[in-house]
């Protein structure tokens, strides 16, 4: 008999499966390409960022506009070609502002088309990554608005010294060329007197950001809150990073256990309520005593990264991290609301409703005794939603007996407010207002039982502003902008 010859089926081509290298080429690419727009960004980011360089440029184009109106009227040791030098001085200042804005912008654009840490989608399909292109874009236009009007300016002032125009026409040529020139210094003001975009070399895309989806109902207190304030890149990163901790952490805790305890240890040390020594003993609890000496390498995240991200937090959160520090007062007090009470309502709302939007922060402990499922209602006068009620289950928590205080025996403050924050509910709820409504209004929270029993009611109030505030992102990106240079120059130093 002959041999029968059984054909292997052919296993098909999976150019997307694991193990694939399809597509890493262009993958590499992309990075190269990151790699080479970053250095001309750092390049003139550096050179525009010159404090000097920024009040000249401002200075410059103020006097432009008033000589040449001394020009226009002829006035002793006044000449249109010396206006037509300054502009043209002008606009060799405003290069290095616009080549920054352009770098920075095909910087951006590129690093969010990198995938994530998982591979399976872009960064730029996470909420957020547009605010910052639109914002870069914006300042694009603007940068180049001021350096064409510099240019406009001094090719007109040229028309009057190289042809015959008659008097209306000069006149009229003149009067734009002023009006340029004040339209320049408004814009430099403008520009000059804040933050160039991705000056931080580390987080390059931080300043840019502002939170846009986050959830309600805060299990892991810091990190959340923190990961929500972070640029799609930068969370993207620190994602990888709690997943690289695995084998670092102690054996009782797990990566994301750790990071919300270092937070709170940072956060602490911020507060001058824990020294340096003392810091580093608290971290060894849960990091292995090699991922101690990780934290203070220059890796990505370190602990003077992880104090800057703290930082910019905190600038755009205030209210959330006041509920925190009462909540460290009142466990150094020993207050009746954790001594004596059954239940605790800690409770946040800016002074200022910003453009209509604001948030509340909520904080409830459980001193029953037992675990309970709870509901948070809000009620916003005038508001949208009108009222909305949260259910949750409230885990119990531990009733202290007195004031706590740092390196007390048996008792701590650390270990205090660990518990405290382990075992409570937290909630970060967004409101909003129509463009109608002004003035203080009033906003209720109350703590239900399920039963439908009221164990608490409190009652805020915020006033509704139409423009922007010091609560308005705008202002929120700037306040925190300052603050993480601020920290990271005392870092350098």
């Amino acid at each position: 008999m002959g041999r029968r010859h059984v054909n292997k089926p052919q296993e098909l081509p999976t150019p997307y499966g694991i193990g694939s290298t399809y597509g890493s080429g262009n993958k590499n690419s992309l990075y190269r390409r990151v790699k080479a727009r970053d250095t001309g960004r750092k390049l003139w980011t550096k050179i525009a960022s010159y404090q000097i360089l920024q009040q000249f440029r401002i200075l410059l184009a103020l006097l432009t506009p008033i000589y040449l109106t001394f020009s226009y009227f002829e006035l002793k040791y006044t000449s249109i070609k010396i206006c037509i030098f300054l502009f043209i001085l002008l606009f060799l200042l405003l290069i290095p502002s616009f080549f920054a804005i352009i770098f920075a912008q095909m910087s951006a654009r590129d690093r969010l088309q990198l995938k994530t840490t998982d591979n399976k989608k872009s960064i730029n399909s996470i909420p957020g990554t547009e605010r910052i292109l639109n914002t870069l874009r914006e300042r694009r236009v603007l940068e180049t608005t001021r350096l064409a009007s510099t240019m406009v300016s001094a090719i007109l002032l040229y028309f009057i010294t190289s042809f015959q125009t008659g008097a209306i026409l000069g006149s009229i040529i003149v009067g734009a060329a002023i009006v340029l020139g004040i339209f320049c210094l408004l814009l430099s003001i403008s520009l000059d007197s804040g933050e160039i975009p991705m000056r931080d070399n580390l987080f390059p895309l931080l300043s840019l950001h502002a939170p846009t989806l986050h959830h309600s109902a805060l299990e892991k207190v810091i990190t959340e809150i923190l990961v929500a304030h972070l640029d799609p890149e930068t969370a993207s990163y620190f994602e990888e990073w709690i997943k690289s901790l695995e084998k670092k952490v102690r054996r009782h805790t797990n990566p994301e256990e750790a990071v919300e305890y270092l937070l709170r240890i940072l956060h602490l040390n911020s507060l001058k309520l824990l020294d340096r020594d003392r810091m580093f003993r608290e971290i060894n609890r849960v990091f292995k005593v090699s991922a101690t000496d990780y934290l203070k390498s220059d890796n990505k995240f370190n602990l003077e990264s992880l104090q800057i991200l703290l930082q910019h937090t905190k600038s755009w959160q205030p209210s959330f991290f006041r509920v925190i520090d009462r909540l460290v007062g009142d466990v150094q007090r020993g207050h009746s609301s954790i001594i004596e009470d059954k239940w605790r309502m800690d409770l946040e709302i800016p002074p200022v409703a910003s453009e209509g939007q604001t948030d509340v922060i909520a904080m409830v402990h459980n001193f029953s005794g037992r675990n309970q499922t709870i509901e948070i209602e809000i009620i916003s006068a005038e508001g949208e939603p009108t009222s909305q009620i949260i259910r949750l289950q409230s885990p119990s928590s531990k009733r202290l007996k007195s004031a706590v205080a740092l390196g007390i025996e048996g008792e701590d403050i650390v270990n205090a407010l660990t518990e405290k924050l382990n075992s409570c509910v937290t909630l970060w709820v967004g409101l909003a207002w129509p463009n109608t409504v002004s003035g203080s209004r009033p906003v209720q929270i109350n703590l239900n039982l399920a039963s439908g029993e009221t164990l608490l009611s409190t009652v805020l109030h915020t006033s509704i502003s139409a423009g922007a505030h010091a609560e308005s992102a705008g202002y929120k990106m700037i306040d925190a902008a300052a603050s993480v240079r601020k920290l990271a120059l005392s870092f350098a130093e």
